[in-house]
């Protein structure tokens, strides 16, 4: 955009908000730091169940604020302090009884949500057909008004610190928040000026694993105010395609995936960046080699020598993700060693463990630690393939996760199950061999193929290709997001400022 285009008054504003409390969130914080860094004030709300009374006292990212919240009712948000602790005035009674009255009436429909049943899913006991019978009177349809109350009440906690901020845009993260943002920007309109309302879709919420009644509470909500946003933004293109799809939308939505940064500001550590599962709950786990001023080795944190074969796992650790896959494979594979690559050991890794010792490839299964996010592709680097063997699920059909990304940026070939984005990306790419998910027979020789030519799969990796799937290059996509929506560019800010939350404004 040119000059003249350029806002000249004060720098338009961007109210963002997200259902956590933001610090495992590595796509929340990377858009944030981002847009302040693009020339926006940034206002992140973010959500604390334990929480009580005032927000928070405002954090930073970089020159974004952050603002946390309880939940908060309607009429808890109306009350004022009582002077010198004295008794309610008769003027505040109504308040304090409409308060508790909206209180009880939350804890009852939390309460009737945790026990109700699905039909069918009963053991035929007397109370389980209670309970579905309940379900069928209640629950019905998944009305997230009835059924997901809690976000009613964090539209309570929020509107107020939105109305004041006075965004031009409204930045509403995954499932919960497309709602809140909508209605608050309607509200906003009806005194003057509406901002524009982004929906950023994190993941198929149709496919999302989690009880049925909070499932189709989300879909509801979802289906209800997408087309009310103004743009839609998501993680990969299959979901952009299966979100205009599932709503008729006018427009595909725009692609911004969740890429780790190739530099991190403020770090004087590496040039690879930030990184994390999608949702980002590994950006927290460190190991104490973490800390130091150069990455890691997974092959030395392995014991290996450079020329055995290593593949590599790395984060969140589950059956759903299909690394039983990968150890049933290894006595197809001689010599060859596996690094998982997780946090603390669960019931599941130990399972991992048998099979192999079972299998009797248990000295070639490697469990390791995490280390700092944005030394994972330098940590991972000196891996021979990054696997990714996840299971058929709706989410991980439309998934591009940011463990795809890291081992691109490690420069690993990648071998991937035949879920469907990461399947398709890869054959675009050459960068890898895709293989029938749970079927360890056919993904031992994917592996060997890979193995045989590695450097021809590595080398479809140029710079070109590594700037534009890292966050920075994402970050750009985002910021054409805002320059669309206002018709305006920002400047942008001067200097550099950390990556990281802190406690002192960075403008």
């Amino acid at each position: 955009m040119t000059n003249d285009r350029r806002l000249s008054v004060r720098r338009p504003r961007v109210a963002m908000l997200v259902a956590n409390d933001v610090r495992l969130d590595s796509r929340v914080q990377k858009a944030a730091y981002s847009a302040a860094e693009a020339g926006y004030d940034v206002l992140l709300l973010g959500y604390e169940p334990n929480r009580k009374g005032r927000p928070s006292d405002p954090a930073y990212i970089g020159a974004a604020q952050v603002v946390r919240t309880g939940l908060h009712n309607k009429w808890q948000i109306a009350q004022w302090p009582l002077k010198d602790g004295g008794a309610p005035t008769l003027r505040l009674m109504p308040f304090r009884a409409l308060s508790f009255a909206s209180s009880l009436d939350y804890k009852t429909r939390r309460r009737i949500v945790q026990r109700i049943k699905e039909p069918g899913t009963g053991d035929g006991s007397v109370k389980h057909r209670a309970k579905e019978a309940l379900w069928k009177v209640y629950f019905r349809d998944g009305d997230w008004r009835r059924t997901a109350r809690h976000l009613l009440w964090l539209e309570s906690s929020w509107s107020a610190l939105i109305e004041e901020f006075e965004p031009d845009i409204i930045h509403a993260h995954d499932m919960h928040t497309p709602g809140i943002a909508v209605r608050v920007a309607d509200k906003l309109g009806r005194k003057g000026k509406r901002p524009k309302v982004l929906y950023d879709a994190h993941e198929f919420v149709a496919g999302v694993s989690m009880p049925e009644q909070r499932r189709l509470a989300y879909v509801g909500l979802e289906g209800e105010y997408v087309r009310k946003a103004d743009a839609v933004i998501t993680v990969s293109p299959l979901l952009a395609q299966w979100l205009q799809e599932r709503y008729h939308l006018t427009e595909t939505p725009g692609v911004v995936a969740n890429a780790p940064m190739l530099h991190v500001p403020g770090e004087e550590r590496g040039e690879e960046g930030e990184a994390g599962e999608a949702g980002g709950s590994d950006s927290a786990k460190v190991t104490e080699a973490a800390e130091t001023a150069e990455a890691p080795s997974l092959r030395k944190a392995c014991g290996l020598a450079d020329d055995v074969p290593l593949l590599v796992y790395s984060g969140a650790v589950s059956p759903m993700r299909g690394i039983a896959t990968m150890v049933a494979g290894l006595p197809e594979l001689p010599d060859v060693h596996v690094a998982v690559v997780r946090g603390a050991d669960t019931e599941f890794t130990r399972a991992l463990q048998k099979q192999a010792e079972d299998l009797g490839v248990g000295d070639r299964l490697h469990m390791v630690g995490y280390v700092a996010p944005h030394l994972v592709p330098q940590y991972l680097a000196s891996a021979d393939i990054g696997v990714i063997p996840i299971l058929h699920t709706p989410n991980h059909e439309v998934a591009l996760i940011t463990k795809y990304y890291e081992y691109m940026h490690a420069k690993l070939p990648i071998v991937v199950s035949d879920v469907q984005a990461m399947a398709d990306f890869t054959r675009e790419l050459g960068n890898g061999e895709v293989f029938t998910a749970e079927d360890a027979h056919e993904y031992a020789q994917a592996v060997a193929k890979v193995l045989a030519d590695r450097s021809a799969y590595a080398s479809r990796y140029t710079d070109d290709l590594l700037a534009a799937n890292s966050w920075e290059g994402q970050a750009e996509v985002l910021s054409g997001v805002y320059a669309r929506l206002l018709g305006q560019d920002p400047e942008p800010r001067t200097g550099v400022r950390a990556f990281g939350e802190t406690n002192e404004p960075n403008a």
